[in-house]
Formats: C-alpha cells, structure tokens, sequence
C-alpha cells in the first residue's frame, strides 16, 4: 500500500499545483508530493482526455473502480456510449519510471496541447493535467467567479 496506509481514500487524496517540463518525447516528472501517494506495489496511472483540452489521471486501484461502475451503464445507451468514445477510449496505462516520470502518448499531448510547460493539478480523487497556458487561463476564470460559485456548493464554512 502507499505510504499513506491501507485506506484507499488517504492515497487518492490529491492537492496543490505542481509545474513541470515536458521534452519532445513526451516525458514529464510526475509530482514528487503526488507520487508519495501512489502504490509503491503498483506506480501506474491511467491518464485520458476530459473538457476543455486537458488530461486527467487516475490511480489505476481507482480506474478499476471507476471501470466497475461504468459496467453497469446500458450498452444501447447513446449517452454512455458517446462518454465511453471519448473517456474510455482516450485513457492509457503508464507506468512512473524509475526517475519519476511518465510518457504522455502523443494523441493525448496533442489534445492537451502541451509545448513545454505542464501544470500538474491536484482534484483529490484525481489529478489534471494541463498545458501551462491553458491552465493559467481556466484559473484566471474560476477566480474571477469564485466567491459566487463557493456559494452555489455551499460547502458548509
């Protein structure tokens, strides 16, 4: 287990920002707070495209849960179906290297749009990832509207 103990909910518990470079072959130190968290048993992710033009990774304990539910969603169902195209079939396993880094395969690069900078995005069950410059963008538009949506979830301080 990692670090943290047995309790799946301790592991998975990502936060903070983290910037990194990623070279022309893809490679990207994964965060060294977010490895710590991180099967030592098994330091894989499954990384795949969400909205607007970022990744998000999962532990892969996490994606097998995650794949379990959807299991349950009806085959004949085109919502499900067009969530399946595009989520499950964007996701990838990689594995952290011995110096910490992952290989983003180059159709989720491209999605993503990563040049050089990379933010690295903790989202407690998850982690986003981002090309710098569309990070700093999502950020600048969720401050802005902060304080109204901190009162639309309401979560209770």
């Amino acid at each position: 287990m990692g670090k943290c103990g047995k309790e799946s909910y301790l592991r998975s518990m990502f936060r903070g920002t983290h910037e990194n470079t990623i070279d022309a072959k893809g490679r990207v130190s994964f965060p060294a707070p977010f490895r710590s968290l991180l099967s030592e048993e098994s330091p894989r992710l499954v990384i795949t495209n969400y909205i607007p033009s970022h990744l998000w990774a999962f532990t892969y304990e996490d994606w097998k849960r995650l794949e379990e539910k959807l299991k349950s969603l009806p085959f004949t169902d085109e919502t499900a179906t067009k969530f399946k195209h595009f989520f499950i079939g964007g996701a990838h396993d990689v594995t952290i290297d011995g110096l910490g880094r992952i290989l983003v395969p180059p159709r989720l690069r491209d999605y993503a749009q990563f040049q050089k900078n990379v933010t690295f995005v903790g989202s407690v069950t998850h982690v986003e990832i981002w090309s710098k410059e569309n990070w700093d963008s999502a950020f600048a538009e969720a401050s802005s509207d902060f304080a109204s949506v901190a009162k639309k979830i309401n979560l209770g301080f």
